[in-house]
Order: structure tokens, then C-alpha cells, then sequence
């Protein structure tokens, strides 16, 4: 058993876990169950789920839960309020993926925590998942990011682990069924499930909030690599996700790729011949998407029109 404490302190280090809920407790509450089997070896462990606006039962039904299952627990809906074993942060809105992140990321900050992991709340963990990649981070203090094998919920064999980000294409790219990247360095993993040490993010900065969902795994992994870290992903870390679970309304993930990819392209330095082969290819996929299935066309349309525009966040159909 390995025992983490901060250097010269016999204090352990201290890890907070952060799910979003966006009216999927059912899912929420199936990985608040694998992590309560979770074993966290030396860790001091804290669980910050964000209720982004949920617009179901999912508070009560969650509130319940933590009830049932734990001693310490808390229901907040500010920063002032005090983060407990586990906490419920109720946000009165939905403020996407970023958003909702953003104030677990700040609640982890007021405790002085050391790492942050973030985790769909559509994954079931192994129990054993935690420890391999706080070890890894901990080894290499010039790791940034470190991701872990996930594999289908649905169909266990079928796993990624790790990937490339193209900043032609403005994109990130899984690597499928392969495990070439295993302890290597890599240009992007899903925000899935990111290990990620406070200074980090103290160097880094938060999430950008403009993409609400999509693209911004792609920007952050983007900063990181940029800001000198590197990003690492382990097979000895694994995890279940229910692929598309949470964002289940296919026409959004048209309109939110459009217009994010292109806010994305436009914050990075590019040649004048990137931008052209950006531009190319990025409106050939939109084309072929539309011819494939012409009812996207709108939503394509409307994605062009509101980066145009510089009209982020939340799409309002």
C-alpha cells in the first residue's frame, strides 16, 4: 500500500472528485455507488457533486442518497458554504460542462485541495481506478493531466486510451483499442476523467465557459500542453463510460461543434496556409454532414451565425 503525504508534513494529500448532474441522477447515483467502493488507499478524498440547473428530481433523489450513505454531508448552493465529505452544490442554472467543472474547481481550491480529478457522472470506476494515477502524477511533477483507460460500459472490450489533438483540424482524436499510448506522452485525453494537480490549474486557469459543452477538453489539453505540461494515460487506471449519456439531443452536438471548433481555431496562432487547410476541411465535413442528413443544416447554420457573432454559451434553440 502506498502512503501520500505532502513533502516534510505528515499530512496526507488531499484529492477532491468533482461529477456533474444535469437531470441524470440515475446515472450520477450508479458512479456515486462505484466510487463509495472505491478504495482510497492514504487519500483524503472529497466527493463535490454539481447540480447544473437540474430541472427533474435529481437533488432530492441525490440529497437522498448522501443521506443514506454517508455521515458528513452537505447541500450548498454558494462558495461561502462549508464542502464536507461529500457536498451536493445546487447551481440555479445550467452552466454546461466548463461552467459546472469551474465551481467544483473553485470549491476544491478554498479546501486546499492537491489534485482534482474530474469525472462524468455517466462512468462506473474500477475500484482500483484512483491509486495508479495519483502515483503517476506524484512521480512527475511535470504532469499536467493524467487519463485513464475507458472503456464502454456497454461492451467492455472496446476501450480508448489516450489521443492526438490535431490544431489543423481544431479537434481532438481517441486512439481506439490500442494501448501504444500507455505512459507516453499524448496531445489530448477526454475530459471523461482528468487527474489534475491545483498547480496546474493555478498556471492553466479554469475552463473556458464560451463552449458550455464540446471542444473545451480540446482547449484545455491544448493550454496544458502549451503551458510545458505533459499529458500522460494509464491502462492500469480503468473506468466504464455510457458513451452520449449526457448529452443525448443530436442536432446540439452539430450546433455546439460548429461553433466551437471555430471559436476554438480562432484563439490559436496559425499560419495563413493552417487556416486555409482548417477551413477546408472543416467546411467539407459540414457539407457532408448535411448532405447525409439535411435536417442538420440549420443547426450548422446556426453554430456559423453565433461564432460570427461571438455568441457563446448555452444554445438557445
Amino acid at each position: 500500500m502506498s502512503t501520500f503525504q505532502k513533502e516534510k508534513e505528515n499530512i496526507k494529500l488531499k484529492l477532491s472528485i468533482i461529477v456533474l448532474n444535469y437531470n441524470g441522477y440515475e446515472d450520477t447515483i450508479e458512479c456515486l455507488e462505484s466510487l463509495k467502493r472505491t478504495n482510497f488507499h492514504d487519500l483524503d478524498v472529497t466527493i463535490i457533486v454539481i447540480d447544473n440547473g437540474s430541472t427533474n428530481e435529481s437533488v432530492s433523489n441525490i440529497t437522498k442518497w448522501m443521506i443514506n450513505n454517508y455521515e458528513k454531508y452537505s447541500v450548498i448552493d454558494d462558495f461561502e458554504s462549508e464542502v464536507m465529505e461529500i457536498t451536493l452544490f445546487c447551481s440555479k442554472d445550467n452552466k454546461g460542462f466548463s461552467g459546472g467543472n469551474n465551481i467544483g474547481i473553485i470549491l476544491s481550491k478554498r479546501i486546499q485541495e492537491d489534485y482534482i480529478l474530474m469525472l462524468n457522472n455517466d462512468t462506473v470506476v474500477d475500484e482500483n481506478f484512483l491509486l495508479p494515477l495519483v502515483e503517476t502524477a506524484e512521480a512527475d511533477k511535470t504532469i499536467g493531466i493524467v487519463g485513464a483507460e475507458i472503456h464502454e460500459y456497454y461492451n467492455h472490450k472496446n476501450f480508448i486510451l489516450g489521443g492526438n489533438l490535431s490544431t489543423v483540424k481544431c479537434s481532438g482524436y481517441h486512439l481506439y483499442n490500442t494501448r501504444i499510448a500507455n505512459r507516453r506522452e499524448v496531445t489530448f485525453t477526454s475530459g471523461c476523467i482528468w487527474l489534475v494537480p491545483l498547480n496546474v490549474i493555478q498556471t492553466c486557469g479554469l475552463l473556458d465557459e464560451n463552449y458550455f459543452l464540446y471542444v473545451e477538453d480540446v482547449d484545455y489539453c491544448y493550454r496544458v500542453v502549451q503551458a510545458g505540461f505533459k499529458i500522460i494515460c494509464i491502462e492500469d487506471s480503468i473506468i466504464y463510460h455510457k458513451e452520449g449519456q449526457s448529452t443525448i439531443v443530436k442536432p446540439t452536438i452539430i450546433y455546439y461543434n460548429t461553433r466551437n471548433r471555430l471559436y476554438f481555431s480562432s484563439k490559436l496562432k496559425k499560419t495563413k496556409i493552417k487556416i486555409l487547410c482548417f477551413y477546408f476541411y472543416f467546411l467539407l465535413t459540414r457539407i457532408l454532414k448535411i448532405i447525409k442528413n439535411p435536417s442538420t443544416m440549420k443547426y450548422v447554420k446556426q453554430g456559423y451565425k453565433d461564432y460570427r457573432r461571438n455568441v457563446y454559451g448555452k444554445f438557445q434553440y
